[in-house]
């Protein structure tokens, strides 16, 4: 356990040390040895998941919209909780009552579904 655990850490100060020389030092810089500590390993990784963590997303995704793929979904508990959820938030967030019609809607019209959970989606539907 011991061997495979410090043949694992080599591997990623190796990897590290590529890493920190390919961003962050100059081309024409010279290379040294390819070993780096734990210490420069950890202050790396920690410097890389801030940059990554802070990048900001211009991007939007209404929370409706993940639940509208559980409507498909073959079992009825997720189907109905799904089902309900939406007409929740169509009650109570008038922005959303009518892209959320129109998801029961376009189901409703491909039939994809049973009749059982077209006449609840239907029934919702009429919530709305």
């Amino acid at each position: 356990m011991v061997v495979a655990k410090t043949s694992v850490i080599a591997k990623l100060k190796n990897i590290m040390a590529k890493t920190k020389r390919r961003f962050l030092s100059s081309p024409k810089a010279k290379l040294r040895d390819e070993n780096i500590s734990e210490a420069e390993a950890v202050t790396i990784q920690k410097d890389a998941h801030f940059r990554s963590s802070h990048i900001k997303h211009n991007t939007y995704t209404a929370p409706y919209l993940e639940l509208s793929a559980q409507l498909l979904a073959e079992e009825d508990q997720i189907f109905k909780a799904a089902a309900n959820h939406l007409a929740s938030i169509a009650k109570v967030r008038r922005k959303y009552a009518p892209a959320i019609r129109a998801i029961f809607a376009e189901i409703i019209a491909n039939r994809k579904l049973s009749s059982e959970k077209l006449d609840y989606l239907t029934r919702k539907l009429d919530d709305i």
